[in-house]
């Protein structure tokens, strides 16, 4: 069992949009509950947002507060599941640039699951960074300047990056929780 109790009454932001991956939430979310952390569901959706599952829309799930809303200094750390369905809309967000930007500036704990990487090319940030990357979306990645790390997850300084699949997302849970356990001693 990964050791995931750095969450325990930490308030972590999971930033989605529609299409987001529901699989790679739903262990975000119970991993984040058992160890007594909390989530906010931050989105450009109103009210409710809704999960990819598979090769059709899942279950909705509610909103809890806008990202126009959303200020990095209220949250401990950022997940962002991936899914290619939720990517487009989240890359041309301006306040999800802002999120993403406050919390790389401060050297706040980020993870990126799957897709999601390709955040990091919106927002110029991906330069001098080692990620983890499907072959999809290593070429954007490194055009951008990124290391691609061929290792399920990455993490570099407070950035964690893993491919898609449940034992990296466990493991980019467990390396954000060694982050947030990091960032506490400062």
């Amino acid at each position: 069992m990964s050791d995931t109790s750095a969450f325990k009454g930490k308030k972590i932001a999971v930033m989605v949009a529609s299409g987001f991956n529901e699989e790679q939430f739903l262990i975000i979310q119970k991993t984040i509950l058992a160890a007594e952390g909390s989530y906010t569901i931050i989105s450009r959706d109103i009210g409710t947002t809704n999960g990819w599952a598979s090769e059709k829309w899942g279950l909705s799930y509610p909103v809890d507060q806008p990202v126009s809303e959303t200020l990095a200094i209220d949250f401990d750390a950022l997940i962002v599941p991936g899914g290619a369905n939720q990517i487009e809309t989240l890359s041309n967000d301006l306040h999800v640039r802002r999120i993403l930007r406050a919390f790389l500036r401060e050297n706040e704990p980020v993870a990126l699951a799957g897709v999601s990487s390709m955040l990091l090319t919106t927002i110029d940030a991906a330069k001098g960074r080692k990620v983890a990357a499907s072959d999809a979306d290593s070429a954007l990645l490194i055009a951008a300047g990124a290391e691609i790390i061929d290792k399920p997850t990455v993490r570099d300084k407070n950035l964690i990056s893993a491919t898609s699949g449940e034992s990296g997302i466990s493991d980019l849970l467990e390396m954000l929780a060694q982050a947030i356990k990091e960032n506490k001693k400062k």
